[in-house]
């Protein structure tokens, strides 16, 4: 999958392939869907998830889910989860997944036993129409596209090209 989108631009029809090359290459990776992690959120009475985007700083000023951390990579999620009880649910997201379930699986190795990647990540949240602020915290329904390749899995109406 990986090769053909280098030359081509993937569309809403490949996202069936592109979640399960993600489930196939991190099958220890917990998959949590966007109306799940909605719904866990919206639930004052269960234990809030610790939520870490696995973006660039210019992605996540765009748009990112509330209450998220911009944790680039594994330095970031280090310093952000060294004081963390290991059974803390943690949830993961990027673009559409590959960085963020990478990320997590390397969580799982370091020991954190409670820790999902956001299935389609911010552009299947967004796809969706759920809550996203930007950089002020304001609401916004835009994304960052990642690059062309990836951009067709976002709904144009949400890119802010």
């Amino acid at each position: 999958m990986v090769l053909c989108c280098a030359c081509t631009t993937l569309d809403m029809d490949d996202w069936p392939a592109v979640k399960g090359g993600i489930r196939q290459r991190y099958p220890q990776v917990r998959q949590i869907s966007p109306a799940e992690l909605d719904r866990w959120l919206s639930r004052s009475d269960t234990i809030q998830p610790i939520l870490l985007d696995v973006r660039t700083i210019d992605e996540y000023t765009i748009s990112h889910l509330p209450g998220a951390d911009l944790t680039r990579h594994a330095q970031d999620a280090r310093v952000r989860l060294q004081d963390v009880r290991v059974d803390t649910p943690i949830v993961l997201y990027c673009s559409i997944g590959y960085r963020s379930t990478g990320l997590a699986a390397l969580l799982r190795h370091q020991g954190f036993t409670d820790v999902a990647n956001l299935e389609g990540s911010i552009f299947a949240w967004a796809n969706e129409n759920r809550r996203l602020v930007d950089s002020e915290r304001k609401p916004t329904t835009l994304v960052h596209p990642y690059d062309r390749p990836w951009s067709g899995l976002l709904d144009q109406a949400h890119r802010s090209e």
